[in-house]
């Protein structure tokens, strides 16, 4: 399967859970939306690399779905 099929299955089991879990539907739909992100990052990536301007940096699903520093993560909480 190919990252970009991987970000839409991603995204739709997040909307379907959505749907199946309405008091977190927030969450769920926020995950799809970044899901859904990430799912366009790629195919640029991708576009870029078959267009042999390939970037020296690692593409899109190299970071994971969602990263969050430490410092941002301690504000949350805090």
């Amino acid at each position: 399967m190919s990252e970009v099929a991987n970000c839409r299955a991603m995204e739709l089991l997040c909307r379907e859970r959505a749907i199946a879990d309405p008091s977190h539907s927030g969450k769920w739909l926020g995950q799809a939306k970044r899901w859904r992100e990430l799912e366009q990052r790629e195919i640029a990536w991708q576009l870029q690399r078959r267009n042999g301007q390939q970037q020296m940096h690692a593409g899109p699903m190299a970071m994971g779905p969602n990263p969050v520093g430490r410092e941002l993560r301690n504000k949350q909480q805090g």
